[in-house]
Parts: C-alpha cells; sequence; structure tokens
C-alpha cells in the first residue's frame, strides 16, 4: 500500500473513531446507570424479602396465639356449663 492509501485509511479510521466516539461514551453511560439502578432494585428486592419472611413468621406467631386463645376460651367456656 501506498502512503496516500495508509493515509487515506488512517483519516476514514480516525473519522469515524471522531464520529461514533461520542455516541458510544453516552451509551455507555447510560448502560451505566442502567446496572446501577439494577443493582439498587436487587438490594431492595433482598431487603424487601427478609421483610416479607418477618411479616410472616411474626403472623403465624400471632395465628398460634389466637388458636391458643381459642382453646383456652373454650374450655372456659365449658367450665360453667361442666359445673351446672
Amino acid at each position: 500500500m501506498s502512503s496516500e492509501q495508509w493515509t487515506a485509511l488512517v483519516g476514514a479510521s480516525l473519522s469515524l473513531a471522531l464520529a461514533v466516539g461520542p455516541w458510544m461514551f453516552k451509551v455507555h453511560a447510560k448502560l451505566a446507570v442502567i446496572a446501577s439502578k439494577c443493582a439498587d432494585l436487587c438490594e431492595q428486592l433482598e431487603t424487601a424479602a427478609v421483610d416479607q419472611r418477618q411479616l410472616w413468621e411474626t403472623t403465624h406467631q400471632h395465628r398460634s396465639r389466637l388458636d391458643t386463645h381459642e382453646v383456652q376460651l373454650t374450655h372456659l367456656e365449658q367450665r360453667p356449663r361442666d359445673a351446672r
């Protein structure tokens, strides 16, 4: 290849890089923001899952306590009936 062809090839490559470069940086910045938001959402989902498990355990404890209270109330209702 002659020097004119190399000059044209380097010039075209440089022009293409200068034309596409800013667009690539903009896309890269947008992808970085999206990745950051995805990481934040993952952390929020993990926190929500932990909170949901705690709420489920609390609800389960309350339900078992309510069942225990129901049994105790039925026993208390039966005592006056049995005393008659």
